[in-house]
């Protein structure tokens, strides 16, 4: 990984070889990787609409699950969601 983000600070992306032990490997790396992203977790928490809904989840399909339903539940109920778009490779 380290060196994955080594390249992307360099301002390589792509199939990047940056050891022999990864020659064999196809990569991609991400000039994103060189952004280091930080948050409040408290606060992203206390802005969360449906935290009281996960607490009791213990896989990632049943969050998922609810996280669903609530995006149903909010468009039903009047609210608008952002339009899902894939990220550019």
């Amino acid at each position: 990984m380290n060196g994955s983000i080594a390249a992307a600070l360099r301002g390589e992306f792509g199939d990047v070889r940056f050891t022999d032990r990864t020659a064999d490997s196809e990569l991609f790396v991400n000039p994103l990787m060189a952004v280091y992203f930080a948050v409040d977790l408290d606060g992203l928490a206390r802005r969360s609409l449906y935290l009281d809904r996960i607490e009791g989840t213990r896989l990632v399909r049943q969050v998922g699950s609810v996280v669903e339903k609530f995006r149903a539940e909010y468009v039903a109920g009047g609210g608008r969601l952002r339009r899902a778009r894939q990220y550019p490779h």
